[in-house]
């Protein structure tokens, strides 16, 4: 009798420890992004945010100067703020960035401008949304935080913006390099080029923001206390994880390499540096005068340019929070500006980083967004459209660990 339920007790024991297994383990798919156009005939948009007021609104930054604001499934037909007369938008890369709402900007009414002037200098500036119309900002509250001029370095000026969850203003900058060139100025301490900033904007009076007491450089001379991370070259586009507040930030190469950096919450050392120009992704790039290897953050995801002469440009996007497309949560959503190849990027708990690379994506894409609920978004400077992304239901291809928290 004890023989013959020796072999059931073991396979109830095998089914038991598989259940086990199966509770602790999230098996998930592959994501197919879907593209599809939900605002036309734009003039080059280049940056899609929202207030985080509850209105349920998007404002979408036009690189000529124009931030028009999309609301109850329409785009209004005034803008909400009119910076052509400052903006330099004649050349391929000068213009309008980046827009950030201060976190209590629904009692304030403040937010942020980035852009690059007709004599090219890179200005960080404040404006006021009109007590009286919430879709109308008054040009004339205009204040300047920062100004970097541009002139002289060659390159682009590009960078991005948004508050952390600690209510400061993180900034990047370009480095100023051109193309295949490089610059030292992300491994200069007496420079704002190619760094990250993190700033205090809550002063009323000039210079218009503190530095934190944090900040990883305060105590040191030889760098500017304003600097929060090194080694950047062209972060024109990365984002905060809403959920666990962890940075994404897509960094543009230079020669071969496009490439992604995660910075967890509250990750040592504080102060990272990026490498650039050191290093190009994982691989060396222009390591005279630079320190071992060791002192240098590397990209949890990279890329290869396709062949030795094409223009690969990595934009960043976020990581999916929403609830219209489970399939999609936790993934890290980007692309490429040039190939129309985007990317669906999961990192689970132990910090494993799995990617899926996809074709056929509209080019030109410089830039995504998310709603108030998590939903995403992009826009292509190509062909003047703001698209929605939903996905497919895609087939059970792997098992992994949950997705990070």
């Amino acid at each position: 009798m004890r023989k013959q339920h020796l072999l059931p007790m073991k396979l109830i024991n095998a089914l038991c420890i598989a259940l086990l297994i199966g509770c602790t383990t999230k098996i998930f798919a592959q994501p197919k992004l879907v593209f599809t156009p939900l605002i036309t005939n734009l003039n080059k948009p280049i940056a899609i945010r929202h207030a985080a007021d509850a209105s349920g609104r998007m404002f979408i930054c036009e690189q000529g100067g124009l931030i028009k604001i999309y609301k109850n499934g329409a785009l209004q037909s005034r803008p909400f703020l009119d910076l052509r007369s400052v903006v330099e938008s004649g050349q391929e890369y000068p213009g309008l960035y980046s827009i950030a709402f201060a976190p209590d900007y629904a009692t304030s009414r403040y937010f942020f401008v980035y852009y690059v002037t007709k004599d090219n200098f890179t200005v960080i500036a404040r404006y006021r949304t009109s007590k009286r119309d919430p879709d109308s900002a008054v040009l004339a509250s205009g204040v300047t935080l920062l100004s970097i001029n541009g002139r002289g370095t060659g390159g682009a000026h590009t960078g991005d913006m948004h508050f952390g969850k600690d209510g400061y203003l993180y900034i990047s900058f370009n480095d100023g390099s051109f193309y295949a060139n490089s610059t030292k100025f992300a491994q200069d301490g007496q420079s704002l080029l190619g760094k990250i900033l993190r700033l205090n904007v809550t002063l009323e009076t000039a210079p218009y923001y503190t530095v934190p007491p944090d900040n990883p450089y305060v105590n040191n001379p030889a760098v500017k206390s304003e600097i929060w991370a090194f080694g950047i070259r062209n972060a024109w586009r990365w984002s905060f994880d809403r959920v666990n507040n962890f940075m994404w930030i897509a960094d543009v190469g230079a020669d071969k390499w496009e490439e992604v950096n995660v910075r967890t919450a509250g990750q040592q050392p504080a102060g990272p540096n990026f490498g650039w120009p050191c290093y190009e992704g994982n691989a060396r790039f222009d390591t005279s005068g630079c320190r071992t290897k060791k002192n240098y953050v590397f990209p949890v995801f990279q890329y290869k340019h396709e062949t030795a002469t094409s223009a690969e440009v990595i934009t960043g996007g976020y990581v999916y929070r929403g609830t219209a497309f489970p399939d999609l949560y936790g993934y890290y959503v980007c692309a490429d500006y040039t190939t129309g190849n985007g990317w669906s990027v999961f990192r689970d708990e132990s910090g494993t980083i799995t990617n899926y690379r996809q074709k056929g994506l509209p080019t030109g894409i410089v830039d995504f967004g998310e709603d108030e609920s998590g939903e995403l978004y992009a826009c292509s400077l190509s062909d003047g459209t703001v698209y929605r992304i939903s996905t497919k239901t895609p087939a059970i291809i792997a098992a992994a660990g949950k997705p990070s928290q």
